[in-house]
């Protein structure tokens, strides 16, 4: 009867193997839904990654865009210089004719007079 009581004591110690079974199930619940709320913060992070990429191409393009506009701008402003230097060179160049300075002094005559 000593041996079977022992036996008995030793059983109660040790914790039966469904004990331990269903602590084991209840760990690794534990952790599936540890990995589900990861895998959950997951997908979100990539989607706001995803969504920051976008973000920057759509940036990157306007900034792009910019650039060509201000470019454009440029090269009509230098347009609108160089024809003006051209004209300025012709104007320089353009000597006024006899007759028109004739006609000038004829003009300063009859103001002249008529103020008189």
């Amino acid at each position: 009867m000593a041996t079977a009581a022992a036996a008995q004591q030793s059983a109660e110690a040790k914790p039966s193997e469904l004990e331990l079974s269903q602590r084991f199930i209840a760990a690794l619940e534990r952790e599936n839904a540890a990995l589900k709320q990861r895998l959950d913060t997951e997908k979100a992070s990539n989607a706001l990654l995803t969504e920051l990429n976008e973000t920057r191409k759509s940036e990157a393009e306007a900034f792009r865009q910019t650039i060509a506009a201000k470019n454009e701008a440029l090269a009509a402003k230098d347009a609108v210089i160089a024809a003006q230097d051209a004209l300025i060179a012709s104007l320089k160049q353009k000597k006024p004719s006899v007759w028109k300075r004739i006609g000038d002094i004829a003009i300063g005559i009859i103001a002249g007079v008529a103020i008189r």
